[in-house]
């Protein structure tokens, strides 16, 4: 690290961030914001993935940031020399003030580069309860003496990190943030061109343009529990149902789509890199996750005024406040009667998705939460220079 750099300068500042991969998901969509946001402070950012290529490895380098490939396997590659001497390279041409690790393969490996530089290091919790178990619980227990800062996304989060590790004085929650200029609700003439166009697209003749739209963004895998939705949407007549994303449950989704008779009334349309075009035109969001930290999705929609609903899990109940509803993960059942509910109370959407948009604007906007995230730099940064 220079030390010809001024400390009181946040934008003489580089971060090098460790992360897993640059698929598509939370921890990196929270990544790519965290860089765009620095980027506009003129702050330098490089990340350095685990994993080579990525779906997002395009859009980080459209913010001028430099990507750089560990091209490992597994931690046990980080025994290798050559890994090690990997390392050493990229942290010496990123010549980092401050180490920023998210995702936990990206956390033990960013914690070696902390012990062999000594740059100070800094880890983001995205979840608690999915990876800190078994021989995962003692490496991290293990990197935690390099960790100066662990920002956790939520309550849950913060209260793992200071069991397996981490200091509890060095915890601070920072919830996620949100473009709030990005996901925004839409001119009303354009919202209904636009969903009229959406329906025509994605289910068959015969959809009535006013139908209510039940919708979700998010990758397709186990812990998100689509099937629990799709099963509590088959009991409803009217509504469509439309999930973005794509992921490892999409067979398991089409099987499940078909043996209940709801071609046409469910889309999976994939991915898309600009969920803004989709998420306003829903009337209802709905995320019944069986673990959580703090969704961006969710975010996202609330952020755009919808009405949301999601299972009472990790963050969200703090996220959503009295804006929303929550639900017990596994109450099939008790969903139904909630999607039954709010598909016949348009009045109720619409005070929920007014409150939700404001909820967003006042505690998650980006600003607030690069602010915050940007102190905690300045802390450990001038925290390390008096050490």
């Amino acid at each position: 690290m220079s030390g010809s750099r001024n400390d009181s300068d946040m934008k003489s500042r580089n971060i090098l961030f460790f992360i897993s991969s640059l698929r598509i998901g939370g921890a990196e969509l929270h990544l790519l914001n965290l860089c765009g946001y620095l980027a506009g402070r003129g702050v330098s950012s490089s990340v350095c993935t685990l994993a080579e290529g990525g779906d997002l490895r395009t859009r980080f380098e459209e913010l001028g940031v430099t990507v750089h490939d560990l091209r490992i396997g597994s931690l046990t590659d980080l025994v290798q020399p050559s890994v090690r001497k990997r390392i050493g390279e990229i942290v010496a041409a990123s010549d980092p003030d401050i180490i920023h690790a998210h995702m936990y393969h990206a956390e033990i490996a960013a914690a070696l580069a902390s012990a062999r530089s000594g740059v100070p290091l800094v880890v983001t919790r995205h979840s608690s309860g999915l990876e800190f178990n078994g021989f995962r619980k003692f490496a991290a227990s293990v990197a935690g003496k390099w960790m100066r800062r662990v920002i956790a996304v939520s309550e849950e989060a913060a209260e793992e990190a200071a069991k397996i590790g981490a200091s509890p004085d060095a915890v601070v929650t920072i919830p996620n943030g949100v473009d709030t200029s990005r996901f925004r609700p839409l001119d009303p003439a354009l919202r209904e061109s636009e969903r009229a166009r959406l329906i025509d697209e994605q289910f068959t003749a015969g959809c009535a343009a006013e139908c209510v739209l039940i919708g979700s963004v998010s990758g397709l895998k186990p812990v998100k529990n689509f099937p629990m939705l799709v099963t509590a949407f088959s009991h409803l007549e009217g509504p469509r149902l439309l999930v973005l994303g794509e992921g490892p449950s999409r067979g398991e989704l089409e099987g499940l789509i078909s043996e209940l008779g709801l071609e046409g009334k469910v889309s999976l349309p994939g991915h898309s890199a600009r969920p803004e075009e989709y998420l306003p035109l829903l009337d209802l969001f709905v995320l019944p996750s069986r673990s959580e930290g703090v969704p961006m999705a969710l975010l996202e929609a609330m952020s755009c005024g919808l009405a949301c609903a999601a299972s009472r899990v990790g963050g969200i109940p703090d996220l959503l406040g009295d804006c929303g509803i929550t639900f017990d993960s596994g109450d099939t059942e008790g969903l139904v009667d909630l999607l039954g509910q709010l598909a016949a109370d348009p009045a109720l959407r619409a005070d929920l998705g007014r409150r939700a948009r404001i909820r967003a604007m006042e505690y998650f906007d980006l600003e607030i939460w690069g602010t915050r995230t940007m102190a905690v730099y300045e802390d450990v940064v001038d925290s390390h220079g008096r050490r």
